[in-house]
């Protein structure tokens, strides 16, 4: 420090120099939050995957859906709706515009609601990704109707989360400096001191900030639209709380020694506790770089701030002191005197005159309260948005109009690299969407055979068949009204003895047919043979080209002899020409039957599924548009659109998604598909993949995070028991403060935390309510060389009371400056921290740490020794 002292103003000219070169020369961190900050998942995560499919097939789409509202009916607006659609089809990057006036009426209530006036309109999005808000906004702009538009998308509400962001941190920014000046002004009573502390940590965060830029742009330094804001607050909260300790020690210093000296020995005490504190936050937050999940892993930045921070306080701070001195206090510059806190000396002594119910009393509480602790966590990032944003308000418009799942559906993918547009695979397809559908959870699942999200049960072999049988039916009445028909005119030949043939054995034949197509019927009712069935039709078949051949040689016949006959021959001849035709509609009617069931003879799937989808199904032209909807890659992949019944961003909905994806892969393995690949996307496949990693992820860094933390604390105090109490008190304090915190959240609404609210608050809590024990315990280790146990934790409650009550009270002040940022995972991550450090500060400190020190005795520093060594436990043995 006294070279420091030495060399101050050229320091402090360098440090102020760097700060606005760097500050000037850095990338805009905000910008590139917002370019590279996406949530980022693991490669072997089911939407990860889905998505790679999706991009090697030129199909990783983003589907935007445009929502109209109009005041009145919707159909009167056809004509100007249409001629929108035609125009956005000519926007670039803009593809596969669906027109809802083109469906049937029952496709067209999933996108049309007539009696609120609602229409919605999706369409993909192929452009770069960065483009797509500027897209939607154009598109908008080019309404002819009169009806209010909006647009909506996963992509463009991570955009809007982005945009409230960056809005967030300009007041941020803003509300943190006020609140830093006006807490420091009321604790100090001083127009100077409120400013010590802006100018020495705004230096550390203009540095900061920028190598955090640089570190991003340089070396993919992992970074989340959070990580600024976090960065503002950290380290202006504990920037302050250093510049408080330090600035008290120096209070302190000053009743006895001049300026410098009292510097000198401010940085000897209090700074060393000030760099145990400020390194061991940054290795914590270093810690996080080892995180998988990438959102995680941004929280690194703040560890890079707090080195910077350090180097600030190390340089400006003592630079500042010995300029202004005891002004640095004015204008209470005779007041320099120390006074101890009011509320932490009762509660120290009462701690140390009952520890034992002290601990198990406290302990008892938390650990109850702890017990409620409510882990469910809301994906949902519509909810932290205002309705004013275009996304947001087109998300709300749908999901009050519409299906809630309509919107945002799971999109299962399936695909074996061959030409799945068959039959026999189509027949598969529909098995797996009718058992997808009749799951719980399910609204209805669209895709090619079921475009309209419906079950088309002419697909069923059961009904084709009774259709097959009720036509063969019919063909034998015709059969037997022909063979009535030749009877007649047999008789009629007879009695007018007339030539031209006997007519009984046409009459034979046609019976013998007849006779020969109920067996047939009779046969596959009872065996379910269609195999067998198709034969013995291509059979009958045979006899009726026979028989119809042999019905016009007979009326040839007649038609020779008709020029000879009477009028009754010609109404004869007549009536054959007719069985003639009767006969050849029923032969192809038989071929119609035979055909079919020929196919289902020959599809393998019927037997497994019960599902046959024809030929002529799959060469409707209605399939054939749905196959550029719900196909691609040559038709070697084809897509099932679930439309889930709870919201999208649910848990209901993950656990629906878990159900579809096991329900998906054991058809295909009842169906004998193994080496069909099933690939699961769209938002809740995503949320439900984000909730795994960052459960998993959660486990394993504050695993690292606790591991870390203790080795640090028993370097630092050479103990292994210290660094147990310190740490249990913080997660004990972090779970009872966030289960009341969510109790008072949930009367204000905020209803679940957000996903990354758990992680970021236990992290930043641990990491900076941490300090205040090493600010209680390094002073008490400093006051122990020279008292007892008992005297030494009694005079650092005494000493400390007020520097931590003011630290506390200006940490929780910046972190409030997250609260008017709007956003509601700042919010949820602030209201936790803040309540967590008051509690922390006003009851478990003052009560706790005396409590465990004076009860474990010389044992808090097992297995290594007191400070003092030998002679100290000599000097002060009778008094413990």
């Amino acid at each position: 420090m006294k070279h420091i002292l030495k060399f101050k103003w050229p320091i402090t000219a360098l440090m102020l120099i760097f700060a606005v070169t760097t500050y000037i020369l850095a990338p805009n961190l905000t910008q590139l939050a917002a370019e590279k900050g996406d949530v980022q998942l693991s490669d072997d995560s089911p939407s990860e995957q889905a998505r790679q499919f999706l991009e090697e097939y030129d199909q990783d789409k983003e589907t935007m859906s445009l929502v109209l509202e109009f005041d009145g009916e919707i159909m009167p607006n056809e004509s100007a709706i249409v001629s929108y659609i035609d125009e956005i089809e000519s926007v670039e990057g803009v593809e596969n515009v669906i027109n809802p006036f083109d469906f049937e009426d029952d496709v067209q209530e999933n996108f049309i609601n007539d009696e609120n006036g609602v229409i919605m309109i999706p369409m993909d999005y192929v452009g770069p990704v960065n483009d797509i808000s500027g897209v939607a906004d154009s598109i908008e702009e080019m309404n002819p109707t009169d009806a209010d538009t909006s647009m909506t998308s996963n992509e463009l509400i991570q955009k809007t989360v982005e945009q409230d962001a960056m809005e967030g941190i300009q007041s941020t920014e803003m509300f943190t400096v006020i609140i830093v000046v006006a807490v420091l002004l009321l604790m100090f009573r001083s127009i100077v001191t409120p400013f010590i502390p802006v100018a020495v940590v705004g230096v550390a965060y203009l540095i900061g900030q920028s190598f955090v830029a640089w570190f991003v742009e340089w070396f993919g330094f992992p970074i989340s639209p959070q990580t600024q804001s976090f960065l503002i607050v950290i380290l202006f909260g504990i920037g302050t709380d250093y510049c408080i300790l330090l600035l008290n020690r120096f209070k302190e210093e000053l009743e006895h020694h001049d300026k410098y000296d009292a510097i000198i020995r401010t940085f000897s005490t209090g700074g060393k506790t000030v760099f145990i504190s400020g390194l061991s936050g940054a290795i914590v937050f270093g810690v996080l770089y080892f995180a998988n999940f990438e959102i995680y892993r941004s929280a690194v930045g703040v560890a890079l701030g707090v080195v910077f921070l350090l180097l600030s306080l190390f340089t400006l701070l003592p630079a500042l002191m010995h300029l202004l001195g005891k002004y640095i206090f004015w204008p209470n510059i005779k007041k320099t005197e120390f006074k101890e806190s009011r509320l932490w000396t009762p509660l120290g002594i009462f701690s140390l005159k009952y520890p034992t119910r002290i601990i198990f009393s406290i302990f008892a509480i938390l650990i109850a309260v702890a017990l409620f602790y409510d882990d469910e966590v809301n994906f949902d990032s519509i909810e932290e948005l205002d309705n004013e944003y275009s996304a947001v308000h087109a998300t709300n418009v749908v999901s009050e109009n519409f299906d809630e799942g309509q919107l945002f559906p799971v999109r299962v993918i399936v695909s074996n690299g061959d030409d799945l547009l068959t039959q026999e695979s189509l027949s598969r397809l529909d098995a797996v969407a009718s058992t997808v559908s009749s799951l719980e959870g399910v609204q209805e699942v669209q895709t090619i055979t079921r475009p309209a999200g419906e079950e088309v049960e002419d697909l069923g072999v059961r009904n084709q068949l009774e259709q097959a049988n009720e036509g063969i039916a019919d063909m034998q009445d015709g059969l037997s009204d022909i063979s009535e028909g030749l009877t007649d005119a047999s008789d009629s030949l007879a009695e007018n003895d007339m030539g031209g043939g006997d007519l009984s054995e046409l009459e034979s034949g046609i019976d013998e047919i007849n006779g020969n197509i109920g067996q047939i019927t009779e046969y596959m009712t009872q065996t379910g043979d269609v195999e067998g069935a198709a034969q013995q039709l291509s059979q009958v078949q045979e006899g009726l080209s026979t028989l119809s051949g042999e019905v016009v040689a007979a009326n040839t016949q007649m038609n020779e002899q008709q020029t000879a006959a009477n009028e009754q021959l010609t109404e004869l001849s007549n009536g054959l020409s007719d069985s003639a035709e009767g006969i050849d509609e029923i032969q192809d009617g038989l071929e119609e039957v035979s055909t079919l069931l020929g196919e289902i003879s020959e599809n393998e799937a019927v037997d497994q599924t019960g599902i046959h989808v024809p030929q002529s199904f799959i060469d409707n032209d209605d399939i054939q548009d749905a196959a550029d909807q719900y196909a691609f890659g040559d038709n070697e992949a084809l897509i099932m659109n679930v439309i889930l019944a709870d919201d999208p961003y649910s848990h209901e909905a993950m656990a629906t998604l878990n159900e579809i994806e096991e329900t998906v892969d054991g058809e295909l393995q009842r169906l004998d598909r193994e080496s069909t690949e099933s690939y699961f996307s769209g938002v809740t496949s995503m949320n439900r993949d984000l909730n795994q990693i960052s459960n998993d992820d959660y486990n394993r860094v504050v695993t690292i995070f606790i591991l870390t933390l203790f080795v640090i604390l028993a370097i630092i105090f050479r103990s292994l028991i210290l660094p147990i109490s310190m740490i249990s008190s913080i997660f004990i304090t972090y779970f009872a403060s966030v289960t009341i915190t969510q109790w008072l959240l949930g009367f204000f609404g905020y209803g679940e935390l957000n996903w990354a609210v758990p992680f970021f608050s236990l992290i930043i809590f641990a990491a900076l309510g941490i300090d205040y024990s090493i600010f209680i315990i390094d002073r008490f280790r400093e006051e122990l060389t020279g008292r007892s146990i008992r005297d030494a934790i009694e005079q650092s409650i005494r000493r400390m009371g007020g520097v931590v009550i003011t630290a506390v009270i200006i940490l929780s002040g910046t972190f409030a400056a997250l609260l008017p940022s709007g956003m509601i995972i700042l919010i949820q991550v602030a209201s936790i921290i803040i309540f967590a450090l008051l509690f922390y500060a006003f009851i478990v400190l003052p009560l706790l740490v005396p409590a465990f020190v004076i009860t474990f005795g010389r044992g808090n520093w097992w297995p290594f020794r007191m400070p003092g060594g030998r002679e100290r436990e000599h000097k002060f043995r009778d008094k413990e």
